[in-house]
């Protein structure tokens, strides 16, 4: 698969400003970014990712950026008119880039996120705000 997203589930922890952090990373044609095992915040960082993806599949042209809320990386998403998208991840410079079904796309973080939230909700966290903003999703 050209792109595909990770979270470790056993990394999740809950931080006392009600954030909920852990391992998520992305690979673009094999290539993980920001790194593999990348501590951010998971829940936040989809919720994001499939809210740019159902803006960017919407049309031609359409582009939109998803930031991982550590460090200064980004993903870009631009809708292809075709149900693909061109997606490429950044780091102050030129990185990987792929042209995705965004249909096959969407079902992968379909996937994690049925994964992540039921995670979430075993560790008592329902009420956090992006574990119900990623329900929602």
């Amino acid at each position: 698969m050209e792109f595909e997203l990770f979270c470790d589930l056993e990394s999740l922890d809950l931080a006392r400003s009600g954030s909920i952090w852990g391992d998520v990373w992305i690979e673009i044609s094999g290539s993980p970014f920001p790194e593999a095992n990348w501590n951010d915040m998971p829940v936040a960082f989809l919720a994001e990712l499939i809210d740019a993806l159902s803006f960017a599949r919407q049309a031609a042209g359409r582009s939109t950026r998803v930031r991982f809320f550590d460090g200064p990386f980004w993903i870009d998403l631009v809708g292809r008119g075709d149900d693909s998208v061109s997606v490429s991840a950044n780091a102050h410079g030129a990185g990987e880039e792929a042209t995705v079904s965004a249909q096959d796309m969407a079902r992968s973080l379909a996937a994690v996120r049925e994964k992540l939230v039921r995670a979430c909700l075993e560790r008592g966290w329902a009420e956090q705000m992006d574990v119900r903003r990623l329900q929602s999703r």
